[in-house]
């Protein structure tokens, strides 16, 4: 069915406009103010042109995947958010063990949709909560095993070129290293799709160790709590979270923002904390680590 074309000003879309969209509901800590534009293109032809709207008016722009990795400011922002939808959410069985997804799709939904079809290869990466194209740009990982090991190419669009034409990067290309890649590094590019190639295995013993990993995050993770996920990265040589307990900070807490009790490296949301009380909780513990072990933590959420 053909959806309503909406109009915000020049934007003509297929997909949704929202104004003033309440950022608290589009991340994971569940924190953040208001973004003046939010917009949900359904297709290439979409985001083209919500791209050119951007670039026309001078607003400033970002896209997010599930926000699990953002830590919205309370002052909200001032330009235009996106989020994939539509088309980008496809999945695609191609054969020869190979999957086509959109960059707009849920990994849980992607790794639900291997099992079932005895790929393997993903498993691991049950648990976090973000979208595909989220998983490329942070290059995702858990328990030894990374997003990356899985790509064969990734389609993108350069917001520089003024054709916004769609064109491919092989995995090599793509530059991956720990929690970051080219997308990480390059806010010009807009990941649109993405195509891995799995292992065949018994559906039964997929299904296991999806059963195995999701336990052993249960029991070490701090689910029950609206969060981010790590908030440091690992240095080399060292655990952030064994740091991060070593200097008495379990339990800290700013406001509503509170260091886990479970695990050091998560900052949880007890009920009403505000972006400002993580941001002060995270320059502490920084800062108690820093004075401990002359460590500097480097944040892995990106602050907007």
């Amino acid at each position: 069915m053909q959806m309503q074309i909406m109009q915000q000003g020049r934007l003509r879309i297929k997909g949704k406009i929202v104004k003033k969209q309440p950022m608290n509901e589009l991340n994971s800590f569940k924190v953040g103010g208001v973004a003046d534009l939010f917009v949900v293109p359904q297709d290439v032809e979409d985001l083209k042109e919500v791209i050119n709207f951007c670039i026309q008016g001078k607003y400033p722009f970002f896209v997010i995947g599930n926000g699990s990795k953002l830590l919205i400011r309370d002052e909200g922002f001032r330009g235009v958010v996106i989020k994939l939808g539509g088309e980008f959410k496809k999945i695609i069985e191609e054969g020869n063990n190979e999957i086509l997804v959109g960059a707009g799709a849920d990994l849980p939904e992607l790794i639900d949709f291997t099992a079932q079809r005895g790929l393997s290869g993903l498993e691991y990466l049950v648990g976090i909560p973000g979208t595909i194209g989220g998983a490329v740009v942070r290059n995702a990982s858990a328990f030894g095993e990374a997003f990356s090991d899985r790509i064969v190419w990734v389609k993108a669009i350069d917001i520089n070129n003024h054709t916004n034409n769609s064109f491919i990067l092989s995995r090599k290309e793509i530059k991956f290293g720990y929690r970051s890649s080219l997308f990480w590094e390059n806010k010009n590019l807009i990941l649109t799709e993405v195509k891995i190639r799995l292992f065949p295995d018994v559906k039964e013993k997929i299904i296991s160790r999806i059963k195995e990993a999701t336990e052993r995050k249960i029991q070490t993770q701090p689910l029950s709590f609206p969060s981010a996920g790590c908030i440091f990265k690992n240095p080399p040589h060292y655990s952030a979270g064994y740091l991060i307990q070593n200097t008495g900070c379990l339990g800290m807490r700013v406001g509503d923002a509170q260091v886990s009790f479970q695990h050091g490296n998560f900052i949880i949301n007890k009920g009403k904390a505000k972006a400002q009380d993580i941001l002060r909780l995270i320059e502490i513990v920084r800062e108690k680590v820093k004075e401990k072990f002359n460590i500097i933590l480097e944040p892995e959420v990106e602050i907007i």
